[in-house]
């Protein structure tokens, strides 16, 4: 007879399982052209507006690197599921990645699919919902370290200081613009100074 206890723990085993076996096959499909895509040539002639938000969208999913980011992002989740030691950030990481599929699938599918889908992804978001509460004891602690965490590690700025602020604003945000043209200078020297020369 199977006690309360074990069957809770085998239902947590379990769902750590299907998760991993569910985005470890999503993400190798990615990889392995079994997701995306697939549009047919007389799709790929039709004009825009006379395609489906979901023919669009597989069509524009097929690119990369946005393919590979999130057939990698899928995979390394589902495999950290598997280990003791980084179940929690599998689970952590596969919560936003659910989420925008569901969102994704509720804008873009057919009705049937929606449905489908919609109930799919959110018991898979529920699931995850009791693996962090089996583990809260462990969690808690974790997340009461990290909220704790002081904003800035030397509090004692006056009035002034803060005033930099306005300053290192401006050249945080100035700051890849100015690596972009010291790439762009060093791999495309020619037409970098032609662009330059242009200026004056």
């Amino acid at each position: 007879m199977i006690k309360k206890g074990q069957l809770i723990d085998l239902t947590i085993l379990s769902i750590r399982f299907l998760l991993a076996i569910i985005f470890i096959s999503y993400g190798t499909g990615k990889l392995f052209g079994g997701q995306f895509g697939n549009l047919t040539e007389m799709e790929l002639a039709t004009p825009i507006k006379d395609l489906s938000l979901f023919k669009v969208a597989w069509y524009l999913f097929d690119h990369q690197p946005f393919k590979i980011f999130i057939a990698v992002s899928q995979i390394a989740a589902a495999l950290m599921l598997l280990y003791n030691r980084t179940m929690v950030i599998g689970a952590l990481m596969l919560i936003p990645i659910i989420a925008n599929i569901l969102i994704i699938d509720l804008t873009i599918m057919p009705y049937g699919f929606k449905l489908a889908f919609g109930f799919r992804l959110t018991a898979y978001l529920c699931y995850i919902g009791l693996l962090l509460l089996y583990y809260k004891k462990d969690i808690v602690p974790a997340w009461r370290t990290i909220s704790s965490i002081k904003p800035l590690q030397y509090a004692n700025h006056g009035t002034v200081t803060y005033l930099l602020v306005f300053v290192l604003i401006p050249i945080l945000e100035l700051a890849p613009a100015v690596l972009k043209m010291m790439y762009f200078a060093a791999t495309h020297p020619q037409s970098f100074w032609n662009a330059i020369k242009s200026l004056f």
